[in-house]
């Protein structure tokens, strides 16, 4: 990355820019008297700058009105080669910036121009900077149209937070970090914070609606996030930052770089954080330590080579899910663990944790063959191991499975039973490698890939003793309770081999002088599973191949420099979700099921379209309306078996989505860069739903957490010295069943973010303060559910009682605040 106190110039999504000579026309604008006359110098001076490179440090800047998006996963959103007819020249007042910002990206940093044939959007460190260092990825694409985020704590930095995107779950969204699949290969689930500290992310691309057809995911039906690292500095240096907030919040940061390591042109980066907090809700902590690092080596034009690593340890106390009832009483201190223990008190927090590390490790490549050729391959490795624990009751006499496992001498029995701790242990590998080889002739580009991708999973549910303190003996499940035979004691023991091969081929012609692009693509995955289940009398040999054809076309027309029009039609599928679609869940006090594994799940398939409209120039504006079609939908009613939340999934046939998404964002004007963004969607239920015997009256009902409504607005102010933002977001309110006789209620919740930088202080570079407060007016709301068919007693289609259930919630985070130093050196 350039130096980034000459992030001045500014250029299509204005990342980062290497330093020029300056030219004597900028020399002799730069002394103008006034704002008119320097403005009228500079255009006369346009065709010199035309010629000339930015110069390094000065206020003028040269924007293209026509850019382009990121060329590939890992790259830095750059200009387009070609430059719009005409040029509009622009007074740029951002200051040097150790953070990255440049001031040039619409929208305060969330809208970025883009050309793509689809609905998409790249938030920049025009605003990924000046939010707080405590946020994972999803907190800064809550505002983007289309998605919906269902924050968990006070700070954004929580994995229990979840979003949804046009209607659809966030198992529903493809999500890969510089290229590499990062999410949870089974359960889908993008523990973002996992990924990369913020500090670190060079942009985040959102593709609502379709994914790219070289993407390495297979679970894409609601569109994927693309995360990017920034690349390894040119010069040495470094950046420091430090943060400090409510709730005994604390988080330190250093990164260094090491610049081009003398005549090998290799550069590298690697930084370390430590964050922790007071759980904002009940007694606990949050802890989290990450390290980032990359190497990258160019040569040539257009060929690099980078590898790059994230290792991540976290811990932090469970959220409690609560019921409506329970919130209508309570409010928020329903949904309290309990600070200390009593014998048998199961909502001890110490006795509801989840403790994770994951290390993630990638090498993108990218090769110019000559000859209009390019090969790019992505070998990597992601492994992720964690744990969540929960207390429950065991008979001293209990059964592994449907083997008696006599007396198990449990301290502290009563009556026949002892409280223990039961323990979720996940160690999951994933490794493959993602190519692709285009051929560029002409006006056309032809692009071939193949996918490849072994998973390796082993989940075990084992039970552990209950020390007087509360605490189990080892909440990995080092010690387990184990039977009279010497067997450990386990409520599932589940090993799944999946295999993954993937083929892809793409054409686009370009055609009318570059401004009609035609594409046609189609994409086959074949998977294989096998999973054993060694818990006595479980089915123990469990297998299934599929394989799913995926074509996609798109098409878009430039009417002008500044006006597009795109249109799309894809395919994607996701396959059945979690590990207990292969295994049971077991009882340990009883030779009974306290689970069954699913058993009527097919691959969620989706068909989809969309027409959409952008926009560029002084004002960047995107719009699109989209339908999709979906059979055999996945559904996942979550309900807590034992003290522990297990989500069951179904199927619940078909479901229909249609919308309409808008975004508007000014290009920083004397400062100001304001932005608004709307959503209206409408989800229905295609088909009764089948409950025990009988079907509930579902088809033709709104679809659960799919909110008719979303609106975000926001206003950001920057001079170069002084920056303020503010931005809100309001959901509308959204069902909680498919009976749609419970309702979460409408809610919205403001951030707001202050901060000054200043000049050069001894080897400080551009030293900033920053305070970023998240949930302004402490609104108390409900931010997410666990679904379920019915809340109230209804009467099936053949007649039956069905009684119902209660839905139960997640609470929305609360006030945070959090006060940051940061500088470069």
């Amino acid at each position: 990355m350039a130096k980034l106190r000459h992030n001045l110039a500014m250029r299509s999504n204005a990342m980062n820019q290497h330093d020029h000579d300056q030219s004597s026309c900028c020399r002799m604008s730069r002394r103008s008297a006034g704002l008119l006359s320097q403005l009228a110098f500079l255009f006369s001076c346009s065709t010199v700058l035309a010629a000339t490179p930015d110069p390094a440090g000065s206020r003028v800047a040269r924007r293209h009105d026509h850019p382009r998006p990121p060329a590939s996963a890992h790259a830095t959103p750059a200009a387009a080669p070609k430059p719009a007819r005409d040029e509009n020249i622009q007074v740029v007042g951002a200051a040097s910036s150790a953070t990255g910002v440049t001031n040039t990206t619409p929208g305060g940093g969330l809208l970025a121009p883009e050309t793509a044939a689809q609905a998409q959007q790249t938030v920049t460190r025009d605003f990924i900077a000046k939010q707080s260092p405590t946020s994972n990825p999803l907190a800064l694409i809550q505002y983007v149209p289309g998605v919906t985020l269902s924050s968990a704590d006070a700070f954004g930095q929580s994995d229990q937070s979840s979003f949804y995107m046009r209607g659809m779950g966030q198992t529903s969204v493809g999500y890969t970090l510089n290229g590499i699949p990062a999410a949870d290969p089974s359960h889908y689930v993008p523990f973002t914070s996992q990924a990369a500290d913020t500090e670190n992310i060079s942009h985040i691309t959102v593709q609502q609606g379709v994914a790219d057809i070289a993407m390495p995911v297979y679970n894409a039906l609601a569109g994927s996030i693309k995360e990017s690292l920034t690349d390894p500095a040119e010069h040495f240096g470094g950046k420091i930052d430090l943060s400090y907030g409510n709730h005994q919040a604390a988080r330190e940061f250093i990164r260094l770089d090491s610049g081009r390591i003398g005549q090998s042109g290799i550069k590298t980066f690697a930084s370390y954080s430590y964050g922790t907090h007071a759980m904002w809700l009940g007694p606990g902590r949050s802890r989290r330590s990450h390290v980032d690092a990359m190497a990258l080596r160019e040569w040539g034009e257009g060929n690099s080579a980078r590898v790059f690593m994230t290792y991540n340890q976290s811990s932090e106390p469970y959220l409690m899910s609560i019921t409506k009832q329970q919130w209508a009483q309570s409010g928020r201190s329903a949904a309290y663990y309990d600070p200390t223990y009593s014998t048998g008190d199961y909502n001890y927090y110490k006795l509801n944790e989840t403790h994770q590390h994951s290390v993630i490790i990638g090498a993108p490549l990218s090769f110019n063959l000559g000859h209009g050729l390019t090969f790019e391959s992505s070998p990597y490795y992601v492994h992720i191991h964690g744990a969540g624990d929960n207390g429950q009751t065991q008979a001293e006499y209990g059964y592994n499975g449907t083997q008696p496992t006599g007396n198990l001498n449990i301290p502290n029995a009563v009556d026949g039973y002892a409280p223990v701790l039961a323990i979720d242990n996940w160690n999951q590998h994933s490794a493959g490698f993602n190519n692709s080889l285009s051929w560029k002739l002409g006006h056309n580009e032809l692009k071939v890939g193949y996918w490849y991708n072994y998973y390796d999973q082993h989940e075990i549910a084992p039970l552990s003793q209950i020390g007087p303190n509360g605490e189990g003996e080892n909440y990995w499940g080092k010690y387990p309770i184990r039977g009279q035979n010497g067997v450990p004691l386990m409520l599932f023991n589940i090993h799944l081999i999946q295999q993954l091969n993937s083929v892809f081929l793409s054409d686009t012609y370009k055609a009318l002088n570059d401004r009609l692009t035609l594409n046609a693509g189609f994409k086959f995955v074949m998977m294989s599973y096998h999973s054993t289940n060694a818990i006595p009398g479980d089915q123990y040999n469990y297998g299934r191949n599929d394989a799913q054809p995926l074509p996609q076309v798109s098409a878009s027309f430039q009417i002008t420099p500044h006006d597009q029009i795109y249109l799309d039609g894809a395919t994607a599928f996701m396959e059945p979700t979690g590990i207990l679609v292969y295994g049971t869940y077991w009882d340990g006090s009883a030779p009974i099921v306290d689970q069954a594994h699913s058993t009527n799940l097919k691959a969620e398939y989706s068909i989809s379209e969309e027409i959409g409209y952008r926009h560029s120039g002084l004002v960047n504006i995107t719009a699109s309306f989209f339908n999709y079609n979906m059979t055999n939908k996945q559904s996942a009613i979550s309900t807590y078996v034992g003290g522990r939340l297990l989500s069951n999934y179904v199927n619940a046939g078909g479901q229909t989505s249609r919308g309409f998404q808008f975004a508007a964002g000014l290009r920083p004007w004397h400062g100001f860069s304001p932005y608004v963004s709307f959503q209206y969607l409408h989800v229905t239920t295609d088909n009764n739903l089948p409950s025990g015997l009988d079907y509930i009256r579902s088809a033709g009902k709104i679809a659960p957490y799919s909110p008719k409504t979303t609106v975000n607005v926001g206003l950001s102010y920057d001079n170069g010295n002084f920056f303020v933002n503010g931005y809100m977001s309001y959901v509308g309110s959204q069902y909680a069943t498919y009976m749609d006789d419970q309702t979460m209620p409408a809610y919205a919740i403001g951030n707001v973010t202050a901060g000054y930088r200043f000049k050069k202080l001894w080897i400080a570079k551009s030293p900033q303060v920053q305070v970023n407060v998240m949930n302004l007016t402490d609104n108390k709301y409900l931010s997410a559910g666990n679904g379920g068919y019915n809340a109230k007693t209804t009467t099936g289609v053949f007649g039956s009682t069905i009684p119902g259930r209660a839905p139960t919630y997640i609470v929305g985070g609360g006030f945070g605040i959090i006060f940051s130093v940061t500088t470069g050196f």
